[in-house]
């Protein structure tokens, strides 16, 4: 088998097979530009987390970054890489809709989604016996009243690694695992 290291991430070679068939070609994968794959997921994870609830739906936009990686420059992924591409993705996007979320919650007292969600979790305390109901009404109405400050600020901090490392990871994985064929990125 003879295997070729390439220096960039060129789409030299590929317009050889459109198919994205195995070819013996290793490419560098910290020459090939991230950035469209960045936009793409990052883009998705900033809608899908602008409702704080969204935020389970975080490995489509991992799962849209590697893909477009994969697309992009017709290769395959290894695992930690399709996974990296799809953290930084779910980075970007959630770190920018958690800037806007907060900006607009210090400028104009509005914390987009807050009142559907509360209501929505309302929904579910309603069922619950007696001494539960109102300890957990009790915890919704101090999330209502909360203000900005260095509490909320951690927590954000902290959610916003956990989900899009989960998130990410899950979507950049799946995209790797979908997409296997075409030249080998390292």
């Amino acid at each position: 088998m003879n295997i070729a290291l390439t220096k960039a991430c060129s789409r030299a070679g590929a317009g050889k097979d459109s198919n994205m068939s195995d070819i013996s070609e290793i490419v560098d994968f910290d020459e090939c530009s991230v950035k469209p794959a960045l936009l793409a997921g990052g883009a998705i994870a900033f809608v899908l987390t602008l409702n704080p609830l969204s935020v389970l739906l975080l490995f489509l936009a991992g799962f849209a970054a590697t893909s477009t990686f994969i697309f992009k420059h017709q290769v395959r992924l290894e695992l930690k890489h399709g996974m990296k591409v799809g953290i930084m993705a779910c980075l970007v996007g959630v770190g920018a809709s958690t800037a806007v979320y907060d900006i607009l919650w210090v400028l104009f007292d509005y914390r987009i989604g807050m009142e559907f969600n509360l209501e929505l979790l309302a929904r579910f305390i309603e069922p619950l016996p007696e001494g539960s109901s109102e300890t957990m009404q009790d915890q919704l109405d101090k999330a209502r009243e909360e203000q900005f400050g260095f509490g909320p600020f951690i927590q954000q901090l902290m959610s916003l690694f956990v989900t899009s490392g989960i998130g990410g990871a899950v979507g950049g994985a799946l995209a790797t695992a979908v997409f296997k064929k075409g030249r080998l990125a390292q």
